[in-house]
């Protein structure tokens, strides 16, 4: 079985561009050759002794690891913000003390955005670069301030400072986060969280109770664990996938499961669903036969149609105004742009196209990719044959949506039963790592019933490009999940573990002195 690894590749995070940023980043982009720019009094930096002058430039550098000394297009401001995945914005500085002094002690005080760490840098005249890093520290609360400080050598009479945000070099959330420990991660060192539901289709038509439980507890914990999404990867209830079969259970049970999702409608929660192909009906002609796909969704989209989602400010779009079987849901969180793709059971060739159209219109948004079928319990994805209706969609999502898409960085799936993580590195032409989770529930069992109740929270570090997954049921308050497999397959870091991911798109960073 193939499992997360706890560290992989850097990249990261988004804001938007500040009024003192904005001409500098655009000019980046136009001309990316630096240029001088002319230099204002230095504030946010102090010295012990007291400096003769301080002069400073904000920056934007192309690279996160310093090297020259002038590598970026700099401005005439005291701040910089910036919201691509490869910009690093920076505050250079020029100390004049007294020649002679052996040694100075800086201090310098502001902050960034989110909880993304700064570090300062000092230029070594004798190797001709900037030195590692002196200091770095992150903030205790999110977009709170930051000091960093350092005992330098300043004979010269002239010293060269740095502070940059760049992506965090400490890994302790990784860390702390890699055993399993039964407990979330601490909501002071991540930015956001994301949670996964899927497959709640045996509680929907024998316990909906359960399915309330989980739905309730992401509206009493929200506020706390940072919850801004909740994605349901399909088969929200069991009983509308066989041809000729009366609708009466299927609307019983679809009639719970609008009642628990509407628990985190109510409490103001972005959220989105997908059919499974329970929620459908499953035949090869929903593929093949021109309006058969929409026939067999519209059961679901009474239920769970556009029309229930299309006033919410999240809103993005759906495959058609009358089909929901695929939507978009457009959010910002923690200051980063996301897309939330939902493809469900199945797509034919004009879902796909649509995908493809949603995310080529869309590239400066990160993108996480609901599904319904795509990794098997041995995490492969297979390839569905033309017609086929009982094989993987995965491969050609993986083809079509993910490998071209740079924006692509998750993708969550149910369907099979079972916990399986993917994480791939170097995609394509780039060394983006994209992570691949199935976590489907459905056949676990407590007391020979179907109704354990257990979900996935995604609690993300966006400046350290790590996620840590944790495995939870509600009902049963209880995180061994392992513990109600009935074939017995998993252990306790299969729950519960951290993987890195990478964002290309909207990333936020920023230098801003108090």
């Amino acid at each position: 079985m193939k499992r997360p690894s706890a560290f992989g590749s850097l990249a990261l995070t988004c804001v938007l561009l500040a009024l003192t940023g904005a001409d500098a980043a655009a000019e980046r982009r136009d001309q990316p050759a630096p240029r001088q720019a002319a230099a204002v009094p230095g504030v946010g930096l102090t010295t012990v002794p007291a400096a003769i002058t301080t002069s400073m430039v904000a920056g934007i550098a192309a690279e996160s690891d310093p090297t020259t000394h002038e590598f970026g297009v700099e401005s005439s401001t005291t701040e910089m913000q910036t919201s691509g995945w490869d910009e690093y914005p920076y505050l250079r500085y020029t100390v004049s003390v007294v020649p002679g002094t052996e040694r100075t002690t800086l201090t310098w005080s502001g902050r960034s955005v989110n909880t993304n760490d700064l570090a300062l840098h000092v230029w070594n005249e004798s190797t001709a670069d900037w030195s590692p890093a002196l200091a770095a520290a992150e903030p205790a609360t999110p977009g709170g301030p930051i000091e960093l400080s350092a005992d330098v050598a300043s004979e010269s009479g002239t010293i060269e400072v740095l502070v940059i945000d760049s992506p965090r070099a400490d890994r302790s959330f990784a860390e702390t986060n890699a055993t399993p420990d039964k407990a979330f991660a601490d909501p002071d060192t991540y930015d956001f969280a994301l949670q996964h539901i899927t497959d709640t289709q045996y509680i929907s038509r024998d316990d909906p109770g359960v399915y309330s439980d989980m739905t309730q507890w992401t509206a009493d914990n929200a506020d706390e664990l940072k919850i801004d999404y909740s994605m349901h990867t399909g088969d929200l209830i069991q009983s509308w996938i066989s041809p000729g079969r009366p609708d009466t259970q299927a609307r019983r049970e679809f009639e719970a499961a609008s009642e628990s999702m509407s628990i985190l409608e109510d409490a103001g929660i972005a959220h989105g669903v997908l059919p499974g192909n329970h929620d459908n009906i499953w035949n090869a002609a929903g593929k093949l036969v021109p309006g058969e796909h929409e026939k067999n969704h519209a059961l679901y989209n009474e239920y769970f149609g556009p029309q229930r989602y299309r006033d919410q400010p999240y809103w993005g779009g759906s495959f058609t105004a009358e089909d929901n079987s695929a939507h978009y849901d457009l959010v910002d969180i923690a200051g980063a742009k996301f897309l939330m793709l939902f493809i469900g059971y199945n797509p034919p060739e004009k879902v796909m196209q649509w995908a493809e159209r949603v995310l080529d219109d869309h590239p400066d948004r990160n993108v996480v990719i609901g599904t319904h079928y795509y990794l098997d319990e041995l995490g492969e994805k297979k390839l569905m044959g033309f017609g086929d209706i009982g094989s993987s969609s995965g491969q050609q999502i993986w083809n079509r949506l993910v490998v071209p898409h740079e924006s692509v960085f998750l993708v969550l799936s149910g369907h099979v039963d079972g916990q399986v993580a993917v994480v791939d590195e170097n995609v394509g032409d780039t060394d983006r790592t994209v992570v691949q989770l199935l976590a489907d529930y459905q056949y676990f069992e407590v007391d020979g019933e179907r109704s354990t109740g257990f979900q996935r929270l995604l609690q993300f570090d966006v400046d350290g490009a790590t996620m840590a997954v944790t495995s939870h049921s509600p009902t049963l308050d209880a995180f061994d999940v392992e513990n109600y497999d009935i074939k017995s397959r998993y252990g306790p870091e299969d729950g519960e573990f951290v993987t890195d991911f990478t964002l290309r798109a909207d990333v936020p960073r920023a230098v801003i002195v108090n």
